[in-house]
């Protein structure tokens, strides 16, 4: 059953999110989007697809799932002159307001590993680890202005089988007993409304609302960077640009943005 376009219209009326449409297939929920933007819709639209047939994530990685297991879901949002500087942002944002969302309505232990991969929590007898990826990218509209495309794919009923890899997982294989996909993306976009609201006009509470939620700072970390580069240390910060901040073992601090980095994971023990 495909998420209930009505509910969750009617759920989120009075915030910014004017538009939700619910589809059973698309290529990439981003690139419609961001060619509505191109062609001069507004920003506050929402696309949500039962299937991807081209979804992406970062470095352009795909993204996909069998239908009816995961929550597909893009929105569009207005990036004013002013914010441009911290459009690098969003993507953290999105990601709390996910976290928010699995933990409010499945009471599984969510958190984000840098910059905005959710993690589920491992408990016995159920699979952690990652359960969604976020992707945001900038549009501009025909007037000059700059709209952000944000895509989340949230893994909810995958199984096992269909876990694309050894890392991943599903709210399901988590312990989620039937994880509601409509109910998921309401929680989703109004926490997502009220992130934006706050990262637009106090970027400092956003930066610690992400860090209330983020499990990389404090952890040691083993870092992949372009040309086969390694970098072995601990993160710990995640500076108010959104750039991970990791202490080598001679106490030099590196800072990175998602673009410098390739992978990042815990460093073996």
């Amino acid at each position: 059953m495909l998420p209930d376009q009505a509910a969750i219209a009617a759920a989120v009326r009075g915030t910014r999110w004017y538009d939700v449409a619910v589809v059973p297939s698309t290529g990439s929920t981003n690139a419609d989007l961001a060619d509505g933007v191109r062609a001069g819709d507004e920003p506050g639209r929402v696309l949500i697809a039962d299937v991807q047939t081209a979804g992406r994530g970062r470095h352009l990685r795909p993204w996909s799932a069998p239908a009816g297991t995961q929550l597909s879901i893009s929105v569009t949002v207005a990036v004013p002159a002013a914010a441009a500087p911290r459009a690098g942002w969003l993507s953290l944002v999105t990601g709390v307001a996910a976290v928010r969302a699995v933990r409010e309505e499945t009471g599984v232990e969510a958190g984000l590993k840098w910059p905005n991969d959710v993690l589920l929590s491992a408990v016995p007898g159920k699979r952690g680890g990652k359960a969604a990826g976020i992707l945001s990218e900038l549009a501009t509209d025909p007037h000059g202005g700059l709209v952000a495309v944000i895509g989340t794919g949230l893994n909810t009923t995958l199984a096992a089988a269909d876990v694309p890899v050894e890392t991943a997982t599903s709210l399901l294989l988590a312990g989620a007993e039937d994880p509601d996909r409509t109910a998921l993306a309401i929680a989703y976009l109004r926490h997502l409304d009220a992130g934006l609201t706050t990262w637009a006009s106090d970027p400092a509470a956003a930066r610690s609302e992400y860090l209330d939620v983020c499990v990389t700072v404090g952890q040691r970390v083993t870092v992949s960077l372009p040309g086969d580069e390694t970098l072995v240390g601990t993160a710990v910060d995640v500076d108010v640009e959104g750039r991970i901040v990791v202490a080598d073992d001679d106490g030099l601090r590196h800072v990175l943005s998602a673009g410098d980095v390739t992978h990042l994971r815990p460093a073996r023990t």
